[in-house]
């Protein structure tokens, strides 16, 4: 059976045991995939598990542009559709499980996928593979990687090291630094960009009900190696609807997208993100979050109140969270050209109530209204939910009893709290708390409130209250449904105010679990992603490589970033301001530098940004290399650089942009102060001498009247 369009052509045929497959990718004159098919699940029995590795009453057939294999697999229904739309140079692949017994059907690992051959019979890479890469998209470069290491593998990488699969620990969780990576056969990533030649095949998953991510795999056979791609691979139990087939269920998997694009693994990434933004996973054309004044850095009361940190917690906010010290904070707000205050824990009657704190900032109304008529900022808060508060312990009791977890046995489950006591565990899923959480939000909003932080939303790991109206169990993907709805309720009424969700299994960390684009897009979800906790020491992030994370996220993803950032330990170069600034959609600042001059700088620095606002907001991000980020406004036929020194001697940074490639005309003239030069083959080129850990910013504008 033959299939094919422009870009690939795939040919499956079917004896007893197997289902072939040959792929060839047409762009390369490359053969991608040929041999077995891979299928494989593991499926929990009473005396053990259960591995089916053949496709049973298999039947193969073409329809239209699709070629569709069916089949019994562990006592599923399984079809599996690989499909090459005429009008489009890629190639989709789904599967659909079905339970057609009558018998509830567990899975414990779940793997498909296509084979090529990458060494001969004693191990050697063959020649043809030998200078084939591999690089994850977004992140070639993830938050909580070793400054030195980079996902970016070559074959013998591959073959040599073991894949890297996330933990959480079930054991002494919640906590969301309770997380690390653990060996595997198996590598994870949205996407894979494997680079052969001068193309590029990116590799691609895409599912919004159930956690998926793409999958690279090295098995071996009497031929040698194996590279297995595409299809799909269980990461840490995920996806756990495969978990509990009920009867009469179907399970619908995420598509697999092929995509061949001309260039290496940037190229790749610029097609994920379209992938994602034509899947709706984007900022709206009309996306406009204002620049934050974060109050903390200069305030005593977090370090002093230290919520969920061992020791024994003080009520301070009563002292150090005045309403005249946050009328303060918004005069420095608007000396910095910021456009809304945004408060950090001290703003409710104790950590997570969502109670506004009366005592110390008067009537919430007229709070928000005084710092918007004084200072001409609307107000944002920080939003800790249930699981942080759980551990931290002192906002509990505001919230209903009903709302408390239970254990297997029925149990009320209790935690030792950051004063030593016991104190209850809050389930976020409950509809107990999510309706009462609903209801504290709402009156924020309603009284003026514009931004809502979601943070120390972590999963629990599992609850088992019956009235709480959740599964029992309650999952991981249960949890990321309950953030998801809080979000919703709070859009339906009022879906101007933007809500930015830490990630919804490792909450407040800086290492990223659900994938980037997850539950983003769906009507009444969430506005904006957390920046990975970059927040503390930016500075020692840039010099630590941590941040290059940002980077590569904005190259693969059009989800918006959200961070705040401390400016005490940047330098006279205003490299941290600038580096965040280019790579958060929306951007947050605080601290006052103890160096008038720097304090100078930054407001400076500030009005800048503000007047090129809508580059950094709303324009196409395009990476010439780690130290040279362009925004570019194709309507307006213009861009922004940002150039960075990311090394301690003084260094010429630069480039060539193709102006055409980041959607600007080619056939006009463009202007660049202080120097560049652009020919009319195309290439706009910048380069400037910078000083060590430096940063500069490059304006580039249509020219109206070439020669004047």
């Amino acid at each position: 059976m033959e299939c094919a369009n422009r870009a690939y052509k795939v040919t499956v045929r079917h004896d007893d045991k197997q289902i072939h497959v040959n792929l060839i990718d047409r762009a390369m004159d490359f053969t991608l995939a040929d041999g077995a098919y891979f299928y494989m699940a593991r499926r929990a029995g009473e005396t053990g598990s259960i591995v089916s590795s053949v496709v049973a009453d298999a039947v193969v057939a073409l329809n239209g542009d699709a070629i569709t294999i069916r089949g019994q697999l562990a006592g599923l229904e399984l079809e599996h559709r690989v499909r090459l739309p005429a009008d489009r140079p890629i190639l989709e692949e789904r599967i659909t499980l079905r339970n057609s017994t009558e018998t509830t059907i567990a899975l414990t690992d779940f793997g498909c996928g296509l084979p090529r051959q990458i060494t001969n019979d004693f191990g050697q890479v063959l020649p043809e593979l030998e200078s084939d890469r591999f690089v994850a998209i977004p992140f070639r470069h993830r938050p909580a990687d070793p400054p030195d290491w980079d996902n970016d593998f070559d074959m013998a990488h591959l073959l040599t090291f073991a894949g890297r699969e996330p933990h959480l620990d079930k054991v002494m969780g919640p906590w969301p630094e309770k997380h690390g990576y653990l060996p595997s056969t198996k590598r994870f990533s949205e996407g894979w960009a494997w680079s052969h030649g001068e193309h590029t095949l990116g590799i691609f998953k895409f599912n919004q009900e159930a956690m998926e991510f793409s999958v690279l795999v090295i098995d071996t056979d009497a031929r040698g190696a194996l590279l297995r791609f595409g299809g799909i691979g269980m990461m840490d139990e995920e996806p756990s609807c495969l978990r509990k087939i009920e009867p009469g269920e179907t399970i619908k998997l995420g598509v697999t997208r092929l995509e061949t694009v001309a260039g290496d693994f940037q190229a790749a990434n610029y097609a994920f993100r379209a992938f994602l933004d034509e899947n709706g996973c984007r900022f709206p054309d009309n996306y406009n979050p204002p620049v934050h004044w974060n109050e903390l850095y200069d305030n005593t009361e977090y370090t002093l109140g230290a919520p969920g940190q061992p020791g024994e917690p003080r009520m301070t906010r009563p002292l150090t969270y005045t309403r005249a010290m946050m009328l303060a904070e918004a005069a420095k707000a608007r000396m910095y050209h910021c456009e809304a205050l945004y408060l950090d824990p001290g703003w409710d009657t104790d950590f997570a109530t969502f109670l506004w704190g009366e005592e110390w900032l008067g009537d919430r109304r007229e709070f928000i209204q005084e710092v918007w008529e004084r200072y001409g900022l609307r107000v944002s808060l920080h939003c800790p939910l249930a699981t942080w508060m759980s551990l931290n312990g002192r906002g509990v009791p505001s919230w209903p009893p009903e709302s408390y977890r239970m254990d297997k046995e029925g149990n009320v489950v209790y935690r030792q709290s950051t004063d030593g006591g016991r104190v209850a565990s809050v389930c976020l899923g409950s509809r107990q708390y999510l309706d009462e959480a609903e209801r504290r939000l709402l009156a924020h909003c309603a009284d003026g409130v514009i931004f809502l932080m979601f943070d120390g939303n972590w999963y629990n790991f599992g609850c088992w209250n019956p009235a709480h109206g959740h599964p029992v169990p309650y999952t991981m993907e249960d949890h990321v449904r309950a953030n998801f709805d809080l979000a919703r309720r709070i859009h339906a009424k009022y879906p101007d105010v933007l809500i930015e969700m830490h990630d919804m299994v490792n909450g407040g960390s800086i290492m990223r679990y659900t994938p980037v684009y997850y539950k983003y897009g769906l009507p009444g979800s969430y506005d904006e992603n957390w920046g990975f906790e970059l927040m503390w020491q930016p500075m020692e992030d840039l010099r630590g490589g941590r941040a290059r994370s940002l980077y590569y996220y904005n190259l693969g993803c059009n989800v918006p970033i959200y961070l705040h950032v401390d400016l005490r330990g940047d330098n006279g170069h205003g490299l941290v301001f600038w580096w965040y600034a280019s790579t958060c959609r929306h951007l947050g600042i605080g601290g006052t530098h103890e160096n008038p001059q720097i304090v100078e700088m930054h407001k400076q620095a500030m009005q800048r940004y503000r007047r090129l606002e809508r580059f950094y907001k709303r324009g196409e991000f395009y990476g010439m290399s780690e130290e040279m980020h362009v925004h570019a406004l194709p309507d307006e036929n213009a861009l922004v650089v940002n150039l960075f020194n990311l090394a301690a001697e003084s260094r010429i940074i630069g480039g060539a942009i193709e102006v055409e490639e980041v959607g600007l005309a080619r056939d006009i003239w463009y202007e660049t102060p202080y120097g560049g030069s652009f020919d009319r083959a195309g290439a706009l080129t910048i380069s400037r001498r910078l000083e060590p850990w430096s940063a500069q910013v490059v304006e580039v504008r249509r020219l109206e009247t070439p020669g004047a």
